[in-house]
């Protein structure tokens, strides 16, 4: 048991190690609302849509520019193409003016006229938003759902079963943070979702598994079954629990993967991460520990009653 035991923390070590190493190298790929951008705006006025695509592409070309995001929308005056773009020009100042003198050019406007609806807008730079805030918040909330939770096991069961809850539910964000890292996944200002939605989900899953466990191992019926039996006896009857538990986030998931994929995505890989730990790493965690114990005061009742 102990060999299969150390084979089961390989993976998740690796994808921690690794996202340790991804964060303190290239860091989160973020956003263009967490990196910040420059923009263009555009009012076309009667210009067809692809004609004025053409000439903005025209000026655009061979600037020190990198293109994020190319869309159209409408105002009041019409329709408006919008441009966001980095770049690592030294003086983005001048390259800004540059390509407003030059879209105003190309489209035939006069800088110095009062019509609203001939415009070329170049943005200074839009400062990111912050994600420190986010994280914050999001720890805040994570650590007092750990406080309750901590205090439920620990007058249930015992205070050594608190922490490895605790610990399960730590260990299972992180993991979701470093796949987020390895996948590469854009960090959008909804990220805070992810986070405390995976927290939510591993101290659920691992408060009702774990629970079930103990309970199981207490039971006349498996006091003299070993560790391997006690966790396959509850993995057994905590499946239709699991898999309803599932059902339920998958359709969840799915829905909110129509707002924001990438968030989603990242809330799907830390329900993974919790399942794996609570099934696979967490039972034979306590399989070493707590059984043990277990076993002990049994066997002192026994004497007593001798």
């Amino acid at each position: 048991m102990k060999s299969n035991f150390w084979l089961r923390i390989i993976a998740p070590a690796l994808i921690l190690v690794l996202g340790i190493v991804l964060y303190f190298t290239v860091g989160f790929n973020k956003s263009l609302e967490l990196s910040g951008y420059h923009l263009i705006e555009v009012n076309i006025q009667d210009t067809e849509i692809s004609e004025a695509v053409d000439k903005i592409n025209n000026v655009l070309e061979n600037k020190d520019l990198d293109i994020k995001d190319y869309y159209l929308e409408k105002d009041g005056y019409g329709d408006v193409i919008a441009i966001k773009f980095t770049t690592n020009s030294e003086n983005a100042t001048e390259l800004e003016n540059t390509i407003q003198s030059e879209l105003m050019a190309n489209f035939g406007y006069d800088a110095n006229s009062l019509i609203e609806e001939t415009f070329v807008k170049v943005s200074g730079f839009i400062a990111p938003e912050s994600m420190s805030l986010t994280f914050a918040g999001c720890g805040l909330a994570i650590l007092i759902g750990l406080v309750g939770v901590f205090v439920y096991i620990a007058l249930r069961h015992s205070v050594a079963n608190a922490f490895s809850i605790v610990l399960s539910v730590i260990l299972d964000t992180l993991l979701m943070i470093s796949l987020t890292l390895i996948c590469r996944l854009p960090i959008t200002t909804h990220y805070g979702i992810a986070i405390v939605g995976t927290a939510i989900f591993s101290i659920i899953l691992n408060t009702l598994f774990y629970s079930k466990l103990v309970d199981n191992s207490k039971e006349e019926v498996l006091s003299k079954a070993t560790n391997e039996e006690v966790i396959k006896v509850t993995q057994q009857n905590f499946a239709h629990t699991l898999i309803l538990i599932a059902l339920t986030c998958l359709i969840a998931i799915g829905a909110f993967a129509f707002y924001n994929l990438s968030t989603s995505i990242s809330l799907a890989l830390g329900f993974i991460a919790a399942v794996y730990t609570s099934q696979l790493f967490v039972p034979h965690l306590w399989a070493m520990a707590y059984r043990k114990r277990i076993k002990v005061k049994k066997e002192n009742k026994e004497e007593i009653k001798e």
